[in-house]
């Protein structure tokens, strides 16, 4: 990537996730975590009550989390490039093939590997939203409530990419760890959304 996706407008990035490879659902559900979080940050952070230790704890989580969301942004986008040049590599020789079939083979980790830790980074988010939501004011809940729905979505989306690409994992025991690993992040998130009123 020559450059963070972050620098872009968000005209810009809406144009590319819709007219280009990359970025992909990957980058854009991540985006869409972040935004979710920042609700749910919003609320903590504007509210004036006490306790204050436990909204600046809250606050200082909410803040890791948020860079680690939007690394992923560029980290999936240019993890999928990789994935997509490999795709490209030439694969007359044998040298050529088993170099192609390596780079195949770590850009589809990565592309596994990025998206799963954005998804658990939204399910930490969540468990994050539930304790947020009595440390903010009644007026802005409602901003609350919609970061974990777009948090839940973000997580969804993510975990969508991910079993896409296990499909092409040859190792059937990770393959069907990763898969358990989804199942897991899906139920916690179900958990979370109950946990806040939200609909499963």
């Amino acid at each position: 990537m020559p450059s963070s996706l972050w620098r872009q407008s968000l005209a810009d990035f809406q144009h590319a996730v819709e007219t280009r490879s990359t970025p992909g659902c990957g980058a854009a559900a991540a985006v869409n975590g972040c935004l979710g979080l920042s609700l749910v940050l919003k609320g903590v952070r504007l509210h004036r009550g006490e306790p204050q230790a436990d909204r600046q704890r809250l606050v200082a989580e909410g803040d890791a989390l948020q860079r680690a969301l939007a690394e992923a942004v560029d980290d999936d986008a240019a993890a999928f490039a990789k994935y997509l040049e490999a795709q490209r590599l030439p694969s007359d020789t044998d040298a050529e093939s088993n170099q192609r079939e390596s780079a195949l083979n770590e850009a589809r980790d990565a592309s596994i590997r990025i998206p799963l830790a954005a998804a658990e980074r939204c399910q930490k988010a969540l468990e994050l939203a539930v304790e947020a939501l009595s440390l903010t004011s009644r007026a802005m809940r409602s901003d609350t409530l919609a970061g974990a729905t777009m948090l839940r979505a973000a997580l969804d989306a993510l975990l969508i990419g991910i079993e896409a690409n296990l499909e092409a994992l040859p190792d059937q025991g990770k393959r069907r760890e990763l898969e358990i690993r989804c199942g897991e992040l899906r139920d916690s998130a179900q958990a979370q959304c109950q946990r806040l009123g939200l609909a499963g």
